[in-house]
């Protein structure tokens, strides 16, 4: 499972909040960073949550 966060992310940090094992705020490039290119499968439902728990819809999840 990969885990993406489209351009229109508005950095408002609430995924690093909810989900820092997955999500990370780079404050030099201003941009939101996935801590994994592939989601380990513990992780799995927690990268679900934060697709559902988005804001404004940004993250989402692509199946192997």
């Amino acid at each position: 499972m990969k885990l993406y966060i489209k351009e229109y992310c508005v950095r408002c940090g609430l995924c690093e909040d909810l989900y820092p094992e997955l999500f990370r705020l780079d404050t030099e490039k201003d941009e939101i960073e996935i801590k994994y290119d592939e989601i380990p499968v513990e992780l799995e439902a927690k990268a679900k949550n934060a697709m559902r728990d988005c804001a404004i819809a940004a993250v989402f999840v692509q199946r192997r």
